[in-house]
C-alpha cells in the first residue's frame, strides 16, 4: 500500500501491539495508522506501507487514552508544587516536610493529611505551624478536602464572613474551610496559576490521560481563574474540559459553557461528619451531617441551568444530600424533559429505590473506586462512621452499571491519586464483591462512557477510524492482569503526538 505524505508531514504506523477498540469486549487488532492527529485506518494484521513513519511499540497494550472526569487540577497541581503529607505518621513528619517546602507566590501549601494516620490521632495546632512559618500563611489540608489547619498569620490576613470562634485552635471546617481554601488559592498571581495547570498537565500524562475535567471557580459566582486557562487551552499538551464551579447561571451562559457546577456543595464528607445522612452517624448518634443549602435555593438553580440547556453537576456524599439533589433533578426533567445528563458527583451512600430513579430521570454519575479503597474496609472509615450495612451501600459501581446510568470515574485529585489505573483496580476490587465491575466495564468508565459524558463519542473514547488519536500504551494487558494498579506505562499520545515515553 501507498500513502502519500500530508501536509503536516509523514503519516506514523504504530505496530507491534495489541490495540484494544473499547468499542465492545475483546475486539483488538494489530495496527493503527495517524494522520493530522486522527486515526486514519486499522489494521487486523501490520500492513507493507510505504512513505510512513513506523513506530515499533515494543508489545505494548494499547486503550483509548485515559479522562478523568472529575479533579480539582488547579489545586493538585498547586499542591502537588507543596507538601504531600500522605504517607507521615507523626506530627514531627509534618514540621520536617513543611520546613522544606518552598512557598508559592509567598504562601505555603500541603495536602493529604489524615489525622487517623498519625500517632497523635490529631490535627496541628496553629501555634504548632507558626514555629515553622511566622510570616508565611500556611494552609494544610485534610485528604477529603472538607477541613484544613491555617496558621495565625494565615487567620489575620483573610476577611472573614462571621468572627472565628474564641477557641479557634487552627483547624476549620464547614464554611470556614470554604473560606480559607478560597483566600489561599485567589490571589495566586497568572504565573502561579499557570505553573499549577501546566504541573497538572505533566501528572495526568505520566498517569496515562489525556484528558481532565476540572474544577474552577468558588461555588458561588467568582469563576476564578477560568478566563486564563480557557485562553490558554491550546498550550497545554493535555484537553482539559473547564467546568465553571459556580451556581450563578447568567455567569455561566456569559462565558459561553455548556456545562455548571463540579464541586457546589449539597453536602460535605463522611471523614468530617460533614456529608448528609438520613440516618444518624454510627459514632455520632446526634450528628446527621449537614445539608449545605436548602431545597429553595437548589430548586432556583436546578430549573433555570437546566431551562438554560446548561449542564449540571452537583457534590452529593451521603443519601440525605443525594436525595434532595436527585427530587430536584426529577422536577426539572418533568418540567422539560431533556438529555442533557445531569450529574451526581460521588454517589457515595445510594439505595436501590435512589438509583432506579436516577436511571429513569436520565441522571449520571460520576465516582471515584478509589474511596472505596482507602475507606470502605473493614473497620476502616467507612464502617466506623456509618456501620456495615451503610458501608455496604457505598461506592455501588456495578448496581450504578447494570441499571444503564451513564457511570464515569474519576479521582476527585487531589484528595486521591491521579490514576486511572488504580481507579480501574480498585473498581474491580471494591470491598462488597456484589458492586465490583469486570476490568472490560472499568476500563470503559475511564475511556467511552468519559467520552459520553460530554457528548464527545464521535471523537474520542473509543480506538475507531477517524477519531482523535489519544492512546495509552501499557507494558500488560489490563484485562489479564491481577494488579492492575502495578502496570507501567510505557507511551502516550495525544492527537498523534508522541508526549510521553520510557
Amino acid at each position: 500500500m501507498l500513502f502519500k505524505v500530508t501536509e503536516k508531514g509523514i503519516m506514523k504506523l504504530l505496530y507491534n501491539a495489541k490495540f484494544y477498540s473499547m468499542r465492545k469486549e475483546e475486539e483488538s487488532f494489530s495496527a493503527l495508522l495517524i494522520d493530522k492527529g486522527k486515526i486514519k485506518e486499522i489494521f487486523k494484521n501490520i500492513p507493507d506501507l510505504k512513505n510512513v513513519e513506523k513506530i515499533d511499540l515494543k508489545k505494548s497494550f494499547v486503550y483509548p487514552g485515559f479522562v478523568d472526569t472529575h479533579t480539582h487540577c488547579f489545586e493538585g497541581g498547586l499542591y502537588s508544587l507543596g507538601a504531600n503529607l500522605e504517607k507521615i505518621t507523626c506530627l514531627n513528619d509534618v514540621y520536617e516536610i513543611l520546613s522544606e517546602t518552598k512557598s508559592i507566590d509567598g504562601k505555603v501549601f500541603a495536602f493529604h493529611f489524615e489525622e487517623n494516620n498519625v500517632i497523635e490521632k490529631r490535627f496541628p495546632t496553629a501555634k504548632e505551624l507558626d514555629r515553622i512559618y511566622p510570616e508565611n500563611p500556611v494552609i494544610l489540608r485534610r485528604v477529603d478536602g472538607h477541613s484544613c489547619v491555617i496558621n495565625t498569620v494565615a487567620s489575620k490576613k483573610i476577611k472573614w464572613e462571621k468572627s472565628l470562634p474564641e477557641d479557634f485552635n487552627g483547624h476549620l471546617k464547614k464554611s470556614f474551610n470554604g473560606q480559607a481554601v478560597n483566600w489561599f488559592h485567589k490571589d495566586l498571581s497568572d504565573e502561579g496559576t499557570l505553573q499549577a495547570y501546566h504541573q497538572a498537565a505533566q501528572v495526568a500524562l505520566k498517569t496515562g490521560h489525556t484528558t481532565i475535567h476540572t474544577m474552577i471557580g468558588n461555588g458561588y459566582s467568582d469563576i476564578k481563574h477560568f478566563d486564563l486557562i480557557q485562553k490558554n487551552l491550546e498550550k497545554f499538551p493535555i484537553d482539559f474540559i473547564l467546568y465553571p464551579q459556580i451556581t450563578d447561571v447568567d455567569v455561566a451562559l456569559e462565558i459561553g459553557s455548556p456545562r455548571i457546577g463540579g464541586c457546589i456543595l449539597a453536602d460535605g464528607s463522611i471523614g468530617s461528619h460533614t456529608a448528609a445522612l438520613l440516618q444518624h452517624y454510627e459514632d455520632q448518634p446526634d450528628n446527621y451531617g449537614v445539608l449545605y443549602k436548602t431545597d429553595e435555593f437548589w430548586e432556583a438553580f436546578i430549573l433555570k441551568a437546566h431551562k438554560n440547556n446548561l449542564q449540571i453537576a452537583i457534590h452529593c456524599i451521603g443519601d440525605a444530600a443525594i436525595s434532595q439533589i436527585l427530587k430536584i433533578y426529577e422536577k426539572a426533567q418533568l418540567s422539560a424533559p431533556k438529555h442533557l445528563q445531569h450529574a451526581i458527583i460521588h454517589n457515595e451512600l445510594t439505595s436501590d429505590e435512589m438509583l432506579d430513579r436516577m436511571k429513569k430521570a436520565g441522571i449520571c454519575t460520576i465516582m471515584q473506586p478509589l474511596f472505596d479503597r482507602l475507606w470502605a474496609g473493614k473497620n476502616g472509615l467507612y464502617e466506623t462512621r456509618l456501620g456495615k450495612e451503610r458501608t455496604s451501600r457505598t461506592t455501588r459501581l456495578a448496581s450504578v452499571y447494570n441499571r444503564g446510568i451513564l457511570l464515569t470515574g474519576s479521582s476527585d485529585w487531589y484528595v486521591t491519586d491521579l490514576s486511572a489505573l488504580k481507579g480501574i483496580d480498585a473498581a474491580v476490587r471494591i470491598h462488597n464483591p456484589d458492586e465490583r465491575l469486570t476490568p472490560f466495564q472499568a476500563v470503559e468508565i475511564y475511556t467511552k462512557n468519559a467520552a459520553k459524558l460530554t457528548f464527545d463519542e464521535d471523537k474520542s473514547g473509543t480506538l475507531e477510524k477517524d477519531k482523535q488519536a489519544d492512546l495509552v500504551c501499557l507494558a500488560q494487558d489490563i484485562f489479564a492482569s491481577e494488579r492492575i494498579d502495578k502496570i507501567k506505562i510505557n507511551y502516550v499520545f495525544k492527537k498523534g503526538k508522541f508526549l510521553l515515553k520510557p
